[in-house]
């Protein structure tokens, strides 16, 4: 901000300067004109001793008035081009009365020597004038440079403080992620290991003692089982700790095509020689699961196109249903959800109409990977 108010300055001095010079050197040349009207004089018979011709005098007076500052000051100037006038009229009255012999000839030549005298004052007037007139537009684009530089700080003063909030709330909706995420694997890992392990083993009992009962009670044992490691499934995928992104969502589509019916093709491709960062993968997942189960209420579709991209240094997650579309839908907590944790992993969202009239939804975000041993 400072070197673009010092920038403006130097150039609006240096106008300034410029302008005050050409007045200054035009002032100069009607002081030099008179003086030399003082010697073309004597060619009218009107002074002294000849010293110049008139012809001269003509000649000077014309390169003074094509000067570039002299027209443009004709230009700006309505009393400076009324003098330059009278100064022409007094000039070619002077020269007519001379060849007639007219006694007012000398009359005329003082007159003129006063025009150019007037036009000499009326530079130094209208130099004057511009340069009080250049101090208050100075003035004037002083202050508006600094209302311009307090309306930049408090702008970015305001940016800063919602960046600083921005970034506080991503921090916050990291760590409750990340909470949440280690909360679910915590408990996972304790019906894993705790309350699953008691079910089978009261399954054991069950078959040691025999009986119709029994076996009912072990039917309902082996079905607690299976919903608990369904539980668990949802809770904290273990083939995503085992065997990475790729393999763990190409898993959930085939359990979500199982189970609801719905066709979920997947593909991947360039995923395999590497493996995303944990936090990356947990996110992704979710992501995936999240739109799955998005298609499954919303859409009414009858197929879902899953890809998962690694090119280019960059991850994409692209999932596509043939269903309704989004028809304008306003995001609901699940679609914000996705894009949260796509801005965790450093990505971004994008949700809109698909290929085959239905909704599709990617995410796109930098390589971050851990490299396979």
């Amino acid at each position: 901000m400072a070197l673009l108010f010092l920038l403006v300055f130097a150039v609006f001095a240096q106008s300034l300067l410029d302008a005050q010079a050409a007045f200054g050197e035009d002032r100069a040349g009607l002081m030099g004109l008179k003086e030399s009207w003082g010697a073309a004089a004597s060619g009218f018979g009107l002074r002294g001793d000849r010293r110049a011709t008139t012809a001269d005098f003509m000649e000077e007076y014309r390169d003074f008035r094509s000067r570039p500052s002299v027209r443009r000051l004709l230009v700006q100037d309505e009393a400076f081009a009324v003098l330059a006038g009278r100064v022409d009229a007094t000039f070619f009255s002077l020269d007519l009365a001379e060849k007639r012999g007219d006694p007012s000839a000398a009359r005329i030549a003082a007159l003129l020597d006063e025009a150019l005298g007037d036009m000499a004052q009326r530079v130094g007037d209208f130099s004057r004038e511009r340069l009080e007139a250049s101090r208050a537009s100075f003035a004037i684009l002083i202050a508006v440079i600094l209302a311009a530089g307090l309306l930049f700080l408090v702008m970015e003063r305001r940016l800063r403080l919602a960046s600083a909030e921005d970034e506080r709330n991503r921090a916050l909706a990291r760590a409750l992620i990340s909470a949440q995420e280690g909360e679910r694997l915590r408990i996972s890992r304790e019906l894993h290991d705790a309350v699953a392990q008691d079910l089978a083993a009261a399954k054991l009992y069950c078959g040691l003692v025999g009986g119709g009962d029994s076996a009912r009670a072990s039917g309902l044992l082996d079905r607690a089982i299976s919903e608990l490691r369904e539980i668990c499934q949802g809770l904290r995928p273990a083939e995503l700790d085992r065997l990475g992104a790729a393999e763990a969502c190409a898993r959930l589509c085939a359990e979500t095509s199982r189970s609801w019916g719905i066709k979920v093709e997947f593909s991947a491709a360039g995923m395999s020689a590497t493996r995303l960062a944990p936090e990356i993968e947990i996110n992704l997942y979710r992501i995936l699961q999240e739109a799955l189960s998005n298609v499954r209420r919303h859409a009414d579709a009858g197929r879902v196109s899953v890809s998962l991209r690694c090119s280019g240094g960059r991850v994409e997650l692209r999932v596509e249903d043939d269903g309704r579309g989004p028809n304008g839908s306003k995001p609901g907590l699940g679609r914000r959800g996705m894009e949260e944790r796509a801005r965790i992993i450093g990505g971004e969202l994008r949700f809109g109409p698909g290929a085959a009239g239905g909704t599709a939804i990617a995410v796109s975000f930098p390589l971050d990977t851990k490299e396979e041993s």
